[in-house]
């Protein structure tokens, strides 16, 4: 009888010690702010990104889609962020009754990852395909830590799929022409090394005579039209208190969709 009571104790304690030792995305999930749609613990945004974010989401609850985007900044992750990301929005709730147009960004800056988490009636406005997108085009502004930038372009970008507004290329094209230096000089680097190669190929060629210098100059307008074909084709590819209180932000929450990506 002791034998049998202790084999069920124990089949009890295993799977509560189990639980204890691995790390949970429930112990990582925090309380929705009640001032702001804006949670950034990393202290990483500055006040100005903040209350632009709250003021949108202000302007956005008088329309007829209500649409409503939250910001949730983390340091690290405890598990996958596709977990992370729906448990907050279920506990934040996000969105409004009535409209479930609800969205959630959440970033985790050491482990350089973000995702968007969608609603199921946002999901059909913001695909999955659509919000893998933005993702994909925030990158530069993270890799270059313009994490304020970053956020901006997200969030307009998702208010453009929702109103037909174009403010995110507008803020796409800003950033651009701020790094248009450092991004010229790195599509400079195929011609140089072309021009490098061709003075190579003359020298040559005039030593070997002129079947060699001929030979040389067909090998150098191949690699040239290669070298500018390869340098356009990278930069066409380089260019592409409203908070949760007072009634908002009650749609119930996630399970509709949405992408993850990292920089």
């Amino acid at each position: 009888m002791k034998k049998g009571v202790r084999w069920i104790v124990g089949l009890f304690l295993i799977p509560l010690m189990f639980l204890l030792l691995t790390p949970s995305v429930y112990a990582q999930v925090p309380d929705r702010p009640l001032e702001s749609t804006v949670l950034d613990e990393t202290h990483s945004l500055s006040s100005d990104t903040i209350q632009a974010i709250d003021s949108e989401n202000r302007a956005w609850k008088s329309t007829t889609e209500q649409l409503q985007v939250g910001v949730y900044m983390t340091d690290s992750l405890s598990g996958d962020i596709e977990s992370l990301a729906n448990e907050v929005f279920r506990k934040w709730q996000v969105g409004f009754s009535g409209t479930n147009n609800g969205i959630l960004l959440v970033i985790a800056l050491e482990d350089r990852k973000f995702r968007i988490e969608t609603s199921d009636n946002a999901a059909t406005v913001l695909t999955d395909v659509e919000a893998r997108r933005i993702l994909e085009d925030a990158r530069s502004f993270f890799r270059e830590g313009d994490y304020n930038g970053g956020v901006h372009y997200i969030v307009d970008a998702i208010g453009d799929a929702f109103y037909g507004t174009d403010r995110a290329q507008a803020r796409m094209n800003e950033f651009e022409e701020e790094h248009g230096d450092d991004e010229s000089i790195f599509a400079l680097l195929p011609f140089l090394i072309v021009v490098i190669v061709m003075v190579i190929i003359l020298k040559g060629g005039g030593r070997g005579g002129r079947g060699g210098r001929g030979g040389g100059g067909d090998l150098l307008l191949w690699m040239l039209l290669n070298g500018t074909s390869g340098s356009s084709n990278s930069r066409s590819h380089s260019s592409g208190s409203s908070g949760f209180g007072g009634g908002g932000w009650s749609g119930g929450g996630g399970g509709g969709g949405g992408a993850s990506s990292g920089w």
